[in-house]
């Protein structure tokens, strides 16, 4: 019985590591997302680092203050994700 616990130990162990590390070598998305009442998200540049993208978002503070300016009622903002994570939902078919 202790050996079967161990084993099932170890595999939930490898599993874990082995998600993490795929997350890790994932690309990011910078997505700009604005609105009045209805978000309209896109997505803005790719990378290859988490790093890489909340560099550019900083840098692209400024889109969100140009937009914010021009539509004062709306409401808009950046924000990095995963490639595999779309903010739009799941398309539909």
């Amino acid at each position: 019985m202790r050996l079967t616990r161990t084993a099932s130990l170890m595999v939930a162990l490898y599993l874990l590591a082995s998600a993490a590390t795929a997350h890790a070598e994932c690309a990011w998305v910078l997505w700009f997302t604005s609105g009045r009442t209805s978000a309209i998200t896109s997505p803005s540049e790719a990378f290859a680092t988490k790093k890489e993208c909340e560099q550019a978002m900083i840098r692209s503070d400024q889109r969100v203050k140009d937009y914010k300016a021009k539509y004062p009622d709306d409401f808009a903002y950046l924000t990095c994700l995963p490639d595999t994570v779309d903010p739009r939902g799941p398309k539909g078919r």
